[in-house]
């Protein structure tokens, strides 16, 4: 495969992901990771981390919300302020559980999930002092400073921010870390980085690059962990992607793909529906009919899914089958309503999957449809000339010959 994926790369694809995801819960994008990050790493900069463990700090202070999703979903609440948000213990314990499944943060144990602590001891779990991982102690003055005033609609004061950090050391933080960032902060520069029209600049400058590309095997792991926090998005939709991957795996395998071929169309499975993290959770989860402006914006996942994708450098092929997953051969699908031949067999067979995986999973408003009762909702639309003929056949015989699989 043709991939140029660095850690980077896909680390600012799902960066750029999680904005629409924070403005869906809080209102509005705030850069609150970005920020979270630099402050961060500024601190780890100053403790002397060296190359690999500076940008694991970085990385890890960025996504430390990833859990935040499926939190709110979970307690079915449409909007939520920063700070009813962060009550939640529930979104340390979802985030830790994501990244534990990815092998570049799994020897950093529990940052994620202690976050909150405070270093007195008064945080969600009780942890204190040297009981705290540095990291997660880090990432907590960075995530509290952050919330406490920079995210404020009316602006910081510096003076503010670090009459704060002192009163706050000894309980919430660790004195250590205070007089840390009180000498970063001496600089004009520090408080212009933390602006948001200069904090992805400032963000860039400070993130070490790891320009060694990753292997297959690794952005594999890579990819199923994106697929968790894009299924953890909705409860209607809560194992649709790896379901998907494990389909396309038994057609490519049953049809006689090559080797790398095979790898790709799983890869594209499970990475189809990335760009649905930029669609409002209401809408995801919405029970009733959407209206015309709701389906407008669902429409336009695809085109994010392709965007994220090139952005992390993805094979050209995986990219292309993933963001076709809604076409049409008759050019009445979405986002680019391409016709038959513009169209290849990987297009073709991705979007009839992805319709039969949908079909033949359990929702919380329906039942799942039985393999049958799929297959001829399939075939209506390959009468109407949306679907391939061909691909849903092979479909059939497939999955219809495997007694119990759906």
């Amino acid at each position: 495969m043709h991939n140029t994926l660095t850690y980077n790369s896909i680390l600012l694809a799902i960066t750029s992901l999680l904005d629409y995801t924070e403005m869906d819960i809080l209102e509005d994008v705030t850069h609150h990771g970005r920020r979270v990050a630099y402050i961060s790493l500024r601190i780890g900069e100053l403790l002397e981390y060296q190359t690999e463990e500076l940008f694991d700090l970085g990385a890890l202070a960025l996504l430390h919300d990833v859990g935040a999703t499926q939190s709110i979903t979970n307690q079915s609440t449409a909007k939520q302020k920063r700070d009813e948000l962060e009550k939640y213990q529930e979104h340390c314990i979802l985030g830790q559980k994501i990244l534990d499944n990815t092998v570049r943060f799994s020897h950093h144990k529990d940052v994620i999930l202690y976050h909150h602590e405070q270093y007195d001891g008064s945080g969600f779990f009780g942890k204190k002092g040297d009981e705290i991982p540095m990291m997660s102690q880090i990432i907590s003055l960075a995530d509290t400073l952050e919330r406490r005033h920079f995210s404020r609609i009316g602006g910081y004061r510096p003076q503010e921010v670090l009459k704060d950090v002192v009163d706050l050391s000894g309980t919430a933080f660790n004195p250590v870390l205070t007089d840390i960032l009180k000498e970063v902060a001496r600089t004009k520069a520090f408080w212009m980085d933390l602006e948001p029209h200069n904090i992805s600049y400032a963000l860039d400058r400070h993130l070490p690059r790891l320009e060694d590309p990753i292997d297959g095997k690794t952005f594999h792991t890579m990819a199923q962990t994106i697929s968790v926090i894009v299924d953890a998005k909705s409860a209607f939709t809560h194992a649709h992607c790896k379901g998907l991957e494990e389909m396309a795996l038994t057609f490519a395998n049953a049809s006689g793909f090559s080797e790398v071929r095979v790898e790709k169309f799983r890869l594209a499975a499970l990475l189809h529906d990335i760009g649905k993290l930029v669609v409002p959770v209401s809408i995801l989860n919405k029970r009733g009919p959407l209206t015309d402006a709701e389906r407008q914006t669902i429409h336009e996942h695809p085109y994010y899914t392709e965007k994220a994708l090139i952005i992390m450098g993805v094979d050209a092929d995986i990219v292309r089958w993933a963001s076709n997953h809604h076409e049409k051969l008759n050019g009445s699908g979405y986002p680019n309503g391409l016709h038959a031949d513009e169209l290849d067999y990987e297009s073709r067979t991705l979007a009839a999957l992805d319709i039969f995986q949908a079909l033949t999973e359990e929702r919380p408003y329906r039942a799942g449809f039985s393999s049958q009762e799929a297959m001829d909702i399939l075939m209506g639309m390959v009468e109407h000339g949306e679907l391939d003929g061909e691909v849903c056949m092979q479909i059939n015989r497939i999955f219809n010959s495997q007694p119990g699989k759906h």
